[in-house]
C-alpha cells in the first residue's frame, strides 16, 4: 500500500514537473493571468492525484493518520482550486492566502508518519511549494 501510494504521488510530483511554471514579471513574481494558466493545467494533476490517493485501502492499523493525511491532500486540493480562482480574477489577495494555506499544510509531515516516502518529498505537488 506504502508503494501504491508513493507511485501515486511520485506520477502527479513528474507530471506537474513537465508544466513550465509562470516566468517572473518585472514585479518579481508571475502575473496573475500567467499564474491562472499555469494552474489551468496544473489542478487536473492535483485532482488525480488526491483521486487516486482516496482509493488506496485503509487498513485498520494507523487508519486515522492515513485519514488525516488524505484529509490534508483534499484540503490542499481545495486550495489549489482556491488558488486559481483567485488567479483568474486578478484578486491578489486571494492569491496570497491561498498561497499561504497551501504552504501551511500538513501534508507532507502527515504523509512522513505515515511511511510515504516519495508522497512526504512530492507533497509540493498538492502543496504549493
Amino acid at each position: 500500500m506504502i508503494a501504491r501510494g508513493d507511485a501515486i504521488c511520485e506520477t502527479a510530483f513528474r507530471d506537474a514537473h513537465t508544466i513550465a511554471p509562470p516566468a517572473a514579471s518585472t514585479a518579481g513574481g508571475p502575473s496573475l493571468s500567467a499564474l491562472a494558466d499555469y494552474l489551468r493545467r496544473v489542478t487536473p494533476i492535483v485532482d488525480t492525484e488526491v483521486a487516486g490517493l482516496r482509493t488506496l485501502p485503509h487498513p485498520a492499523q494507523d487508519r486515522a493518520l492515513l485519514d488525516r493525511y488524505i484529509g490534508a491532500m483534499m484540503a490542499s486540493e481545495a486550495q489549489y482550486r482556491a488558488l486559481a480562482a483567485a488567479a483568474a480574477r486578478g484578486d491578489q489577495a486571494g492569491v496570497a492566502s491561498a498561497l499561504a494555506t497551501l504552504r501551511a499544510s500538513p501534508a507532507s509531515s502527515l504523509a512522513a508518519s505515515y511511511g510515504f516516502g516519495s508522497c512526504a518529498e512530492s507533497a509540493t505537488t498538492a502543496t504549493g511549494s
